[in-house]
């Protein structure tokens, strides 16, 4: 058996690191642009319809940066993806702690 018959393709193992990561960085601008458009001094919107967005978009990206997270693969570049997720899973649930903590924007 070859190496390349052994290695798992890595295209699909690097969107798995890639891809919770993504859902993060999306989910922490959408929060904070959410939170700016309900608390700045000209509101876009009020406190309510951003924290319901706030929590919808949370749901969504814990979705799909946990969708690797139960891979039965044991190659390094799949557990690399597993700690990827996991570590993205909690940041995405600290983007939500101040929408959790503070019940305005004051």
């Amino acid at each position: 058996m070859t190496r390349e018959e052994s290695d798992p393709p890595l295209g699909p193992v690097l969107w798995g690191i890639a891809r919770p990561t993504l859902a993060w960085t999306l989910h922490f601008i959408f929060v904070y642009a959410a939170l700016s458009a309900a608390c700045a001094d000209r509101a876009v919107t009020d406190y309510g319809t951003a924290f319901v967005a706030i929590i919808v978009a949370t749901v969504v990206a814990l979705g799909v940066a946990g969708l690797g997270l139960f891979s039965r693969s044991r190659s390094p570049f799949h557990s690399a993806a597993r700690w990827t997720t996991v570590i993205a899973l909690l940041a995405i649930l600290f983007n939500l702690a101040p929408v959790l903590l503070l019940t305005d924007c004051r």
